[in-house]
């Protein structure tokens, strides 16, 4: 039976999800994060629930050093009220899989956490597939630790297009930031230097035929394309790449946008990229901003994923 950890500061509503979950899951709950926390270094859990709002510590923070603990483990999120700003933050800093609203639909909460649970299988099922297939082909494996990462972009306008792709295509002046970045995220896992080859599409619809027939590590897309929304091509990408790293860009998000990009798509990360400053007319320094934290966020987003990846190799060689 698969472990669920609830952490809420409010006793009345641990007892309500107890009561929901407890026929299909093992519960543990907690009313303090810090004890928590202290409770996952001891035992490894399926899933964590955590309310935003707590003492201490808030569920943002929560979630964050929870992944360090059990990086694994979907993260849902439940809370009565969030902001934008917030929501952003938490995409970004704890790639949650799922926000759920304070009262809850029951039904909602069992598909969330069910579908949340078969996600996170199927990763696993996928990465052990592929560490069995590495250790039965070692040259090649180590042909492939230093291979590049390959990045699906997806953008319409043709200039961003250019720009983007030029940055991430770039090799030098970043192996510092790089260097900084995996310490930080892979806690000592040896990781892929940030050599990337970027496959640049202006729609959707040509991006998923070639996902179809190619791997990719890391897909960034806008959210206005020109033949289907962001977060919906993100969405598709998942389901058949279910390891995927992906990055979502909006240049006004809105609330019910940035919900769909943690609920639907699962985006490891949201960027909020003006790339015109219609008061000043001086973009060279924005656009040069906007590229340096669009590749900070490519390098973090896929640090992550090798992170995960070298988990699971590890875990399959003992």
């Amino acid at each position: 039976m698969k472990k669920i950890l609830l952490v809420d500061d409010e006793q009345n509503v641990l007892n309500a999800l107890r009561r929901e979950l407890k026929s299909y899951y093992e519960i543990e709950t907690f009313d303090n994060p810090l004890k928590a926390l202290a409770r996952c270094r001891e035992t490894q859990f399926d899933l964590v629930v955590a309310d935003y709002k707590m003492p201490d510590i808030n569920g943002l923070e929560f979630l964050k050093d929870f992944g360090q603990l059990q990086p694994d483990a979907p993260r849902l999120l439940l809370s009565g009220e969030v902001d934008i700003n917030s929501l952003i933050r938490i995409i970004n800093e704890t790639h949650i899989y799922r926000f759920l609203a304070k009262p809850w639909d029951q039904n909602e909460l069992l598909s969330s956490i069910g579908q949340a649970l078969a996600y996170h299988d199927a990763i696993l099922k996928s990465r052990a597939q592929a560490a069995v297939s590495r250790d039965s082909h070692s040259a090649e494996q180590t042909h492939q630790d230093d291979a590049p990462f390959r990045i699906v972009l997806v953008e319409s306008d043709e200039h961003l297009l250019t720009l983007i792709s030029s940055e991430l295509s770039d090799e030098s002046g970043h192996d510092a930031l790089c260097d900084v970045i995996q310490q930080e995220i892979n806690q000592g896992i040896p990781t892929r230097k940030f050599k990337c080859i970027v496959e640049s599409f202006t729609t959707a619809q040509a991006a998923l035929a070639h996902i179809e027939k190619n791997h990719c590590d890391l897909v960034i897309a806008s959210q206005n394309l020109s033949d289907m929304e962001g977060i919906q091509l993100l969405s598709n990408v998942r389901q058949k790449l279910p390891d995927v790293a992906s990055i979502l860009i909006n240049n006004y998000p809105d609330k019910s946008t940035v919900l769909l990009a943690i609920n639907e798509a699962q985006v490891q990360s949201l960027l909020q990229l003006q790339w015109v400053n219609y008061e000043l007319r001086t973009d060279a320094l924005r656009q040069a901003w906007n590229l340096h934290r669009l590749k900070t966020a490519a390098i973090q987003a896929l640090a992550a994923r090798e992170l995960l990846l070298g988990k699971t190799r590890r875990a399959s060689s003992h």
